[in-house]
């Protein structure tokens, strides 16, 4: 075992629970933080609305990784497709409100996201709908959120819209309940802002999570990276551990039974000992990762470099012949 969840709420076949955290938008924000969460473990579904605020932009041109810029439906669709690769999914469905869930007692924190077709029950909920303020209403007493019920707008100079709901770290005063982008007061209305946003309200509901199955102490030594082979493990690192866990892990806590204790300390363990990639993984998922970008582009692109850099007659890998005149009006060659 890990400290990752080998069981969670949606995968309870006597639980009404549809999934572990339902996320409430998908745009940037949105899918990092569902990527975060479903790398995680917990069982995710974006309900995308199809009102990402980034579709106002032309073309996203600061974000890290794009030297010459990215079309911001094309980085929406690989953020879709990066959150599907690790085991969530992506619903194309507006959200029109948040709320309790009706429970029979056991499932007393449990959210029923309504939406046009039905209802999902989430564990937990993360908005990031920039636009779409007003789905949280029923629960808007409970985060001192003014800015529900309301349509979001564009100041002049792109400043997020005020009254807006008050977070930390994501976190709102409902638990369970999060609030990731644009929507939240602690970030601004820039995409890789955003994207940082989402990525830290993800790591928040895992940390979260975490605690809850341990202590906070454990939940807050969370982190989702992986590093090279050999950096954890060898002669004498079980003996090191043991002696870090009883020196800064202990719950302060006394009430915590000693079984979880020591089911911490090995799950720590094996959770280190896990993130150890060897060489060859590393390249193997380094021309993994190469593969999936390219299917993100598009095929013309795909054989116009080809042919550029291989110097191969465009012809030959299905270009149009106007391919072979050279770069197109504008486009300095290099320009790729």
């Amino acid at each position: 075992m890990t400290t990752r969840p080998d069981t969670t709420p949606a995968a309870d076949p006597d639980s009404r629970t549809d999934a572990d955290v339902a996320v409430v938008g998908g745009g940037a924000a949105g899918l990092s933080a569902a990527t975060f969460v479903a790398r995680y473990g917990l069982e995710t579904t974006v309900l995308d609305g199809g009102k990402a605020a980034i579709t106002q932009c032309a073309h996203v041109e600061n974000y890290l990784g794009f030297p010459a810029g990215i079309d911001p439906n094309r980085l929406l669709e690989l953020g879709r497709t990066q959150v599907e690769t690790e085991g969530g999914q992506v619903v194309d469905e507006r959200v029109t409100a948040v709320r309790p869930a009706d429970s029979d007692g056991s499932e007393s924190d449990a959210f029923a996201v309504e939406t046009g077709s039905g209802e999902l029950i989430a564990d937990r909920v993360v908005v990031a709908a920039a636009y779409d303020g007003e789905v949280l209403d029923p629960l808007a007493d409970a985060v001192a959120d003014t800015h529900a019920g309301t349509e979001a707008a564009d100041d002049a100079d792109g400043s997020p819209p005020d009254p807006f709901v008050p977070t930390d770290g994501g976190r709102t005063e409902v638990p369970g309940l999060y609030v990731a982008g644009w929507m939240s007061d602690e970030t601004v209305h820039q995409v890789g802002v955003n994207v940082g946003h989402g990525a830290r309200v993800g790591l928040a509901l895992a940390r979260d999570d975490m605690s809850d199955r341990y202590w906070p102490a454990v939940g807050e030594r969370y982190v989702d990276w992986v590093v090279h082979d050999g950096r954890y493990g060898g002669d004498g690192w079980d003996d090191h551990v043991d002696e870090w866990f009883e020196r800064e892990m202990l719950p302060a806590d006394d009430g915590v039974d000693r079984s979880v204790v020591d089911a911490a300390r090995e799950d720590l363990k094996a959770e280190f000992l896990d993130r150890c990639v060897t060489a060859e993984e590393r390249e193997r998922r380094d021309r993994r990762g190469q593969l999936r970008l390219l299917d993100a582009l598009d095929d013309d692109v795909v054989r116009e470099y080809a042919a550029e850099t291989f110097d191969t007659d465009p012809a030959a890998i299905g270009l149009p012949d106007e391919a072979a005149d050279g770069p197109a009006e504008g486009r300095e060659v290099g320009d790729r």
